[in-house]
């Protein structure tokens, strides 16, 4: 494997972890599925996709570093993310899983507008702008958006010299695209597992058993935030 293979190999692997395990944004999209279905959750998972993907965009041309510089700008992130995550956790706790289940089989999976009724503000699928913003608010995101760059600055410096030159701007669109694309493919098996636990909706104590689950692992999201990595 040649240095511009395993450097872009480093970045994809990278992407794909950050992409698939528990976080925020798939614990949302567990749940959208699940309220919802798989196609409810579109716009939510193209929100993220573009929210992380022009993150990631600024992130290669300085934002990452100016963020490493001023760790009172993560706080302040990891402050109202955490705030985010425990008011969601909340509304899940209140939420019945089991009958916005049954409303929306019996609409066949149709979207909260389809049967009168406006979405409210944070309501699960979150809309495509909502899911785009969060993400400046999901530490996690900011996680991939920090390292993605060095990785794929490594991939670009490669690049150029094997061609003799260096334009980090041009070289990094492949990698974006790269990225973004195993983002999306990710966070999708997180709203199909959703929609597949619909099945559980004849099954009232085990739907309880999936609901309490998913909002302690929220619960845990917001915790985590605090709990230092070493």
């Amino acid at each position: 494997m040649t240095g511009l293979e395993g450097s872009i190999t480093g970045l994809a692997v990278f992407m794909i972890i950050n992409s698939i395990t528990p976080g925020p944004n798939n614990l949302m999209l567990l749940q959208g599925g699940l309220k919802r279905g798989f196609w409810a959750c579109r716009w939510h998972m193209i929100g993220i996709c573009f929210g992380v993907g022009f993150m990631l965009w600024l992130s290669y041309w300085g934002m990452a570093a100016l963020v490493v510089e001023h760790p009172t700008l993560m706080l302040g992130i990891k402050i109202l993310g955490t705030g985010y995550l425990l008011w969601l956790a909340y509304h899940m706790a209140k939420s019945d899983f089991r009958t916005v289940i049954e409303q929306s089989l019996t609409n066949k999976g149709s979207e909260p507008k389809g049967n009168g009724k406006k979405q409210r503000f944070g309501e699960l699928p979150l809309s495509f702008w909502q899911a785009a913003v969060f993400q400046w608010l999901n530490p996690k995101a900011w996680t991939m958006t920090v390292v993605a760059p060095s990785l794929a600055m490594l991939a670009s410096n490669i690049f150029a010299a094997q061609v003799g030159q260096f334009k980090f701007g041009l070289n990094s669109w492949p990698l974006l695209l790269m990225s973004m694309a195993l983002n999306l493919t990710c966070i999708s098996f997180w709203a199909a597992g959703g929609q597949t636990l619909r099945q559980l909706v004849h099954h009232p104590k085990t739907m309880r058993v999936v609901h309490a689950l998913i909002v302690l692992a929220t619960l845990y999201c917001a915790i985590a935030l605090w709990i230092p990595s070493e």
